[in-house]
This record gives C-alpha cells, sequence and structure tokens, in this order.
C-alpha cells in the first residue's frame, strides 16, 4: 500500500504542496528505506538457514566420532572392567550436553588411546575427536549471529512501516480535502491507499 501512495503522490505531485509534500518525500525514503532493509531480512533468513545446515553436519560428526569410541569401548568392557560405561554415548544428548561430554572425553580417552587403536580406531581418533568438537562449537556462534541479523533486519522492516502508515494517515486527510470535489482523484487515492487484506482460505467443504 505504501508504494502505491509513494507512486500515487508521484504521479500527483503538482496537486500538493507544503506539508503533503514533505509527507511524501519523508514515505518515499521510508519505503525506499523499508524495501533495502527487507533484502537484509531476506539475506539473513538465507544466511540463517545455511548456518542452521552446517551446524547440523557438524553435529552429525561429532555424533559419528563419539558413536565410534562408544562402539568400540563395548568391545573392550572384557579387557578394561566398567570402560563402556566410561564411554556411553546417546545420539539424542542436547547439543551443549554433547559438546560437554566430548570436551571430557577428549581428556578421559588419552590414558587409552593405544588401546583403542589396538581395537580399530584410527591412529588420530583423539584428534578427530577434538576437530569435531571445535567445529560443532564454531557452529553455536554462527547459527547466533545470522539469527541476529535475521531478527535486526525484521525490527527495522516493521519499523519502517509504522512509521510509514503514519505519513499515510496524515495524507489521507489531506487528499481527502483536495479531492473533495474531484471525484476521479478521490477514487484514485482511496485505492492507492487501500491496505488489502491476506487471501482467507476457503472454508472446507460440508461432508
Amino acid at each position: 500500500m505504501q508504494v502505491r501512495v509513494d507512486t500515487f503522490g508521484t504521479d500527483n505531485a503538482a496537486d500538493f504542496t507544503g506539508l503533503a509534500t514533505t509527507l511524501f518525500v519523508d514515505l518515499a525514503a521510508l519505503v525506499n528505506d523499508a524495501q533495502s532493509k527487507a533484502s537484509a531480512q531476506q539475506s539473513g533468513f538465507g544466511e540463517s538457514a545455511q548456518q542452521y545446515e552446517v551446524k547440523d553436519t557438524c553435529r552429525e560428526n561429532l555424533r559419528d566420532e563419539m558413536s565410534a569410541i562408544s562402539r568400540t569401548s563395548k568391545s573392550m568392557e572384557y579387557a578394561f572392567d566398567g570402560i563402556s560405561n566410561k564411554f556411553f554415548f546417546q545420539r539424542n544428548m542436547a547439543d551443549a550436553d554433547m559438546l560437554a561430554k566430548a570436551r571430557a572425553w577428549i581428556t578421559e580417552v588419552a590414558p587409552y588411546k593405544s588401546n583403542f587403536i589396538e581395537y580399530g580406531l584410527p591412529d588420530t581418533f583423539i584428534d578427530d575427536l577434538t576437530a569435531a568438537a571445535d567445529a560443532f562449537e564454531a557452529s553455536f556462534s554462527s547459527t547466533a549471529s545470522a539469527r541476529a541479523e535475521h531478527v535486526a533486519a525484521t525490527a527495522d522492516v516493521s519499523a519502517k512501516i509504522r512509521q510509514g502508515m503514519i505519513k499515510v494517515r496524515i495524507l489521507d486527510g489531506i487528499a481527502k480535502n483536495v479531492y473533495a470535489n474531484d471525484p476521479g482523484k478521490l477514487a484514485a487515492w482511496l485505492s492507492a491507499s487501500h491496505v488489502k487484506k491476506a487471501p482467507q482460505p476457503a472454508d472446507p467443504p460440508m461432508p
């Protein structure tokens, strides 16, 4: 609606002076700014979605590393009583809990490094676990930053729209006075300044 009113003001600039002209200029700036912020909003939304995908990948990588250690520890139980409990792992852990457990394992598994290697884990398994934990932890701040960008842009767009609505409401009174004796222009103004409702879903058919 504000874009339509902005266009109306440009097309009919000769009909207005003083305050109305200033309001149309202000509205044009707000519309332009809101459209710019809307682009940033969509960019932030896309960035947020991408970073969550990255986080999902990092989470799965860490789960795989921890699952391998846990699975191997079960085979080692006969030689190292209780080791399977020490490295017990559930895949449905909360992110923060899983990261904390991974950090603990990096220290706790070190005395058994050669034993885990004997049971088939690669020589680099502790380094692999550390790298996976580091990547997963880094994804926390990336998703938070991307979401903050999206939220900030959304708030900016909302603020610009609210300011624009105030301009339009003031212009509505002026335009109706200016076009009181010009039904054609008045109808054009009413059409431009009308806020269309979002389409409503059709009622479901009667059974």
